[in-house]
């Protein structure tokens, strides 16, 4: 019987296979070797972790941020915690009462229950006007800068009954004509100047 010789491994063989043993070794010693939450964010590349990587229920609110979440640089939102702390809107500004807007033309209110005539500004820069006017024509009252729109704005309201016009002046002036009592509680418009 002849003996059947074997052939040494071929270099390329050799380094293939020691590689392959480095490799296994490797990850082995990662796996096994490394202490107990050594890895962080440090260690991590930038977008190595997905959200396909990461286990069903494993994030959740608490555990992003345990104290709540705030926006850093939206002073109001970290300093409105609740809604008291809104402040309320500036009260209105009474036609003809002391440091306010006079009547003009004879115009007043009309009474009977009806509401007085008034204006405010709310948080968002709209002018709203109140009450029942009791007129002759013409303007009833200035309203004072702050409370002005940039261009004279037209406005239908009703009028003893009947639809008429409410004119608001860039100078402030509202006014009606026509005679009679003129509703303003449906005027709102945004304030300009």
């Amino acid at each position: 019987m002849q003996k059947r010789r074997f052939r040494a491994p071929s270099p390329a063989f050799v380094i293939a296979l020691i590689a392959l043993f480095v490799a296994l070794g490797g990850t082995t010693y990662a796996a096994t070797s490394l202490p107990k939450n050594s890895v962080g964010s440090k260690q991590l590349k930038k977008n190595a972790v997905t959200g396909p990587k990461i286990k069903k229920g494993a994030v959740t609110a608490a555990k992003i941020n345990p104290a709540g979440l705030t926006v850093p640089s939206a002073t109001q939102a970290t300093n409105a915690t609740t809604a008291a702390n809104i402040a309320a809107p500036e009260a209105y500004h009474a036609i003809g009462a002391t440091g306010e807007p006079a009547f003009q033309n004879s115009a007043h209110n009309f009474g009977s229950g009806f509401s007085t005539a008034g204006f405010f500004k709310d948080r968002e820069g709209i002018v709203h006007l109140k009450g029942t006017v009791a007129e002759t024509g013409g303007v009833i009252f200035t309203l004072p800068a702050g409370y002005r729109p940039t261009e004279t704005l037209d406005i239908v309201v009703i009028q003893s009954g009947s639809a008429s016009y409410v004119y608001v002046h860039p100078n402030g002036d509202v006014e009606t004509h026509g005679g009679g009592n003129v509703g303003l509680d449906s005027i709102s418009f945004r304030a300009e100047q």
